[in-house]
């Protein structure tokens, strides 16, 4: 899962894209597009870019991206795709060679939704 915050630069993911290049022809480059998972709703938010990644292993793959233009906090879901451009976003261009991974993604604001209530009734016997 890929956990970001909404509308800012210069963000760390990670995932585990790396074994994409074992099934897929040669490419260069990593292409994420996060969508709102938006069930129903009639406006989809939407980004595409290329990865800048500082380290691409079998274990993990460490990348930074932005989210500015993802104004809303919820759950989205992401795909990242092999290609051999380096400033291509759109997937069904030709340069791009197929998709490496698929998954939920968090856009979360860290904002509190709820008030822990830390006062327990002494007088009712909870079983």
């Amino acid at each position: 899962m890929l956990i970001l915050q909404p509308n800012q630069a210069s963000q760390t993911g990670r995932l585990t894209l790396f074994e994409g290049k074992s099934v897929l022809d040669t490419f260069t480059h990593y292409l994420l597009v996060l969508n709102l998972d938006d069930s129903g709703v009639t406006t989809s938010n939407k980004l595409a870019q290329v990865l800048d990644v500082t380290l691409d292993n079998a274990r993990i793959t460490t990348f930074t991206c932005t989210t500015v233009g993802l104004d809303y906090s919820g759950r989205y879901y992401y795909e990242v795709y092999g290609q051999n451009s380096s400033s291509n976003i759109d997937p069904l261009n030709a340069a791009v060679v197929g998709l490496i991974e698929r998954g939920s993604a968090i856009i979360s604001d860290n904002g509190t939704y709820y008030t822990d209530n830390t006062t327990i009734n002494t007088t009712t016997i909870y079983p």
